[in-house]
């Protein structure tokens, strides 16, 4: 287990496999906020902090196929919400599925 507060500025970010994905910019929210440089398409690239699995030996361990770009950040947020570490009901509260009472829109 990892608290954010492990995770610091320029370290480096790979996936479980030991494949360099990128270098830690800074925490924005939900997501790890990669540096541009080293990106072709020099644009910021986003991890979710649910992806990480673990930080270790100066290195953020992230699953792979995880890292998104500008472009698609908000699925990265939304999954980094959906996969909250056992915070789920208390961040989103129940679906009101059938009861009238709102709900995700997912299904309902």
């Amino acid at each position: 287990m990892f608290e954010n507060l492990d995770i610091k500025e320029q370290m480096e970010v790979i996936d479980i496999n030991g494949q360099h994905i990128g270098t830690v910019d800074h925490i924005e929210g939900d997501v790890l906020k990669l540096s541009r440089s080293g990106f072709t398409d020099e644009l910021h690239h986003f991890v979710p902090l649910a992806a990480v699995r673990k930080v270790e030996g100066g290195r953020v361990h992230v699953e792979p196929g995880k890292a998104t770009t500008v472009e698609a950040v908000a699925a990265a947020v939304s999954y980094a919400r959906a996969h909250a570490r056992g915070r789920r009901d208390q961040l989103f509260g129940t679906s009101g599925h059938g009861t009238g009472m709102g709900g995700s829109g997912i299904g309902d």
